[in-house]
């Protein structure tokens, strides 16, 4: 009577398993009670856990343009343009951004030849460029203007307000040129602390700055990256100090097929502008916050 009850409780048990291997199997695909096929690992073809394929996006990046980006000797990367980029990669897991470090006429030769998703530089915005590209929301950095000025006025000025206002007069500024432009609607706005220029001929940087060391002058306008460049053979005594007033922006590029990535990519860059990474990250290559002087 014992046997029997075990053979009979066997049956029963895999008459069980057999109904409940019917009833979660359906088929003998691996597909599951959606009818989606089943990966192995818990995730299926057809719903919404899926995994997100990772696209790969080449990028140039413009190879001798220090601090934005340049090619170091051992071929690596870097500069501020190259860490942005990484950190809105990071943001983007749908994404694995790939760099090449070229010169300026390979990132735009393979931009238009469709090589590049992306050039990465500091491009100016023109009319041009835009019928060819598509420009983001959101600058990369920018071209800082600024002055050189004679170190002995270090304690009192730091803006291009305090120069004014201490009277400080500049060298000549081309009339042509965009920072007569730019001095000359200062003066309409600040009529009470206008700032003390004349037009004169195109002077190059570097004369101008021995005009300001000789105390001709107290301060003349250039880029950030002329100061930087010639700043160790021109000043060698570290005479001056530069003074950032305003800058232009500067660009990454893009095919004007990558709209969805350029949409992705300005939301990561909303993130890291309104999150304070964007500045931190311009005081550590620049040495102080481009994003806060443009208009």
């Amino acid at each position: 009577m014992k046997k029997l009850f075990c053979v009979l409780l066997t049956a029963v048990m895999l008459f069980s398993m057999v109904a409940c291997s019917n009833q979660n199997g359906g088929n003998q695909n691996g597909g599951n009670q959606n009818g989606t096929s089943d990966n192995g690992d818990g995730s299926n073809n057809g719903g919404g856990d899926s995994q997100t394929e990772v696209r790969q996006v080449l990028m140039g990046v413009n190879s001798s343009q220090p601090p934005a980006s340049f090619a170091n000797p051992d071929g690596t990367i870097d500069g501020q343009n190259y860490v942005v980029m990484q950190l809105v990669d990071e943001l983007l897991p749908q994404y694995e951004f790939i760099y090449e470090a070229v010169d300026q006429d390979a990132l735009i030769m393979g931009l238009d030849s469709g090589k590049y998703a992306a050039a990465v530089g500091n491009f100016w915005h023109n009319e041009k460029r835009e019928a060819s590209y598509l420009f983001p929301e959101y600058p990369i950095a920018g071209g800082v203007e600024g002055i050189a000025v004679n170190k002995k006025y270090f304690d009192k000025v730091q803006t291009l307000e305090e120069f004014a206002t201490e009277g400080l007069k500049l060298t000549p500024q081309e009339a042509s040129g965009a920072m007569y432009d730019v001095f000359t609607k200062f003066n309409e706005d600040n009529p009470d602390i206008a700032l003390v220029f004349e037009s004169g001929d195109v002077i190059a940087s570097g004369e101008q700055m021995k005009w300001v060391i000789e105390g001709r002058y107290d301060g003349a306008a250039m880029f950030s990256s002329e100061y930087d460049e010639l700043k160790e053979t021109v000043d060698p005594g570290d005479e001056l100090y530069f003074v950032p007033f305003y800058a232009v922006k500067t660009w990454v590029l893009y095919s004007k097929a990558e709209t969805q990535l350029v949409a992705d990519i300005d939301g990561a860059m909303k993130q890291l502008m309104d999150d304070g990474t964007l500045s931190e990250v311009a005081v550590e290559w620049f040495g102080y916050d481009v994003y806060k002087y443009f208009e």
